[in-house]
């Protein structure tokens, strides 16, 4: 499997993308350009014949952003179904969603919110309008996925006048 090509920016948010190919492009899409000012990329090619034993490489680049403690999301031609659920699945602590491009079957339960974007062509991932659809899908599962605070106590008076709170927690769900 060839080397992920990293593009965008140098920490903040990732996209890890699943192409089947048995080559990477040498520089990312035109119409990904506007998205590498919001994300870094992992352009990762999958060759398709056994992309399941060849998952080294997109290993690799998760265990990168793992290590940043890094939020991903996982981007995959639907060909590739199989192969996003399985790196999905090897880690969860960091990824928070996974779009899907063109149709096909739904995966089974993942852990994470599963978006689909539907393609004429989904093996063409260089289609701005395509691509704007994809970054809109992101954008969505980002939002959905975020922390949020939940009060789970009242206030009651405390014995000397103050007010105590009950329990606060912290619930990072994902969407």
């Amino acid at each position: 499997m060839p080397a992920p090509l990293w593009r965008g920016l140098d920490h903040g948010p990732a996209l890890v993308v699943l192409v089947p190919s048995a080559s990477r492009p040498r520089e990312l899409p035109a119409a990904w350009q506007p998205v590498a000012q919001r994300f870094q990329i992992a352009w990762c090619a999958v060759p398709t014949a056994d992309p399941e034993a060849r998952l080294d490489r997109v290993e690799d680049v998760l265990e990168t952003l793992a290590d940043r403690n890094t939020r991903t999301q996982v981007v995959a031609h639907t060909a590739l179904t199989a192969v996003a659920c399985r790196v999905v699945a090897e880690f969860p602590g960091i990824v928070r969603g996974l779009v899907l491009v063109g149709s096909g079957r739904e995966p089974g339960p993942t852990g994470v919110r599963v978006r689909r974007v539907p393609a004429a062509d989904p093996g063409d991932l260089s289609s701005p309008a395509l691509v704007r659809e994809i970054h809109a899908a992101v954008e969505r599962a980002d939002a959905a996925a975020g922390a949020r605070l939940r009060l789970a106590g009242v206030a009651v008076p405390g014995p000397t006048g103050e007010i105590a709170l009950g329990r606060v927690r912290l619930d990072l769900a994902r969407g």
